[in-house]
């Protein structure tokens, strides 16, 4: 699979069903993860769509030096997008991938067709963050117990998903938990009134378990949005595309459909 070289970084992608007509998804991975975490996803989209996902910088394949921060994140993502001609995309973003896709619909406002952002405030102030969400982001390891707690209960009986889940992490051999700390500069965060500029479709999926970013908070920003909704799975945490995918699927299947471009 292909890579970018960026400033201070090369950037792993892959590309996949980039059959010509097609619309464009992009797939951004949350801290926990790398473009790995996406197989239920392009499996199910890639007939219709063409799919990209990626490592951010420092996550698995994509080699970087110096502080994690939302610009390079979304300048990564950007140059993605130019490197394989793709004017307008779909862009999902997961946890930490939605800080990097919600920057892009409020900077580069005319390559986002949708807005998907799941189980994440996008960057967006947060003033009460959770005691599992302080936690998390003030350990210094790369291990995934932080994450793998914030799985649903009935996520949580299955041996077999937790085991995967802890192999895909295992290749962000050059991430640790504390990188976080400076991906939002204060200027960073994203204000409610910011929000009004975010004309595409929006979606929140939330799980309906997640400590991190609960249901109630993410359903508060939806007004500040032109146009945006929320939709709560059941039965998920913190990865409802990784713990609930066939619901992830729909609801994000008929996102998409909703607003072809």
């Amino acid at each position: 699979m292909p890579t970018l070289s960026r400033p201070s970084a090369t950037i792993y992608y892959e590309s996949h069903g980039a059959e010509s007509g097609k619309q464009t998804v992009v797939f951004a991975h949350g801290a926990g993860g790398n473009a790995g975490i996406w197989f239920n996803q392009i499996a199910h989209f890639v007939p219709q769509y063409h799919c990209i996902a990626f490592d951010h910088r420092y996550f698995a394949r994509s080699a970087a030096t110096g502080d994690i921060n939302v610009h390079d994140f979304r300048d990564d993502l950007l140059a993605i997008l130019d490197e394989l001609d793709v004017e307008t995309a779909h862009l999902v973003g997961q946890s930490m991938g939605g800080f990097t896709v919600l920057r892009c619909a409020l900077d580069a406002p005319d390559r986002v067709s949708t807005l998907s952002l799941s189980c994440t405030t996008g960057g967006i102030i947060n003033p009460n963050p959770s005691p599992a969400m302080q936690s998390l982001t003030q350990s210094s390891g790369r291990n995934t117990n932080g994450v793998i707690a914030t799985m649903s209960k009935a996520t949580a009986q299955k041996p077999e998903l937790l085991q995967l889940y802890e192999a895909i992490n295992a290749f962000n051999v050059e991430f640790s938990w504390d990188k976080l700390r400076t991906l939002l500069s204060r200027e960073d965060i994203v204000q409610p009134a910011d929000l009004a500029a975010v004309q595409c479709p929006v979606l929140f999926i939330s799980g309906e378990e997640d400590p991190l970013f609960a249901p109630e908070l993410l359903a508060s920003y939806v007004p500040h949005f032109p146009n945006a909704r929320i939709e709560i799975v059941s039965g998920a945490g913190h990865s409802p595309y990784f713990e609930q995918p066939s619901v992830f699927n729909h609801l994000l299947t008929q996102h998409l459909n909703s607003h072809k471009n």
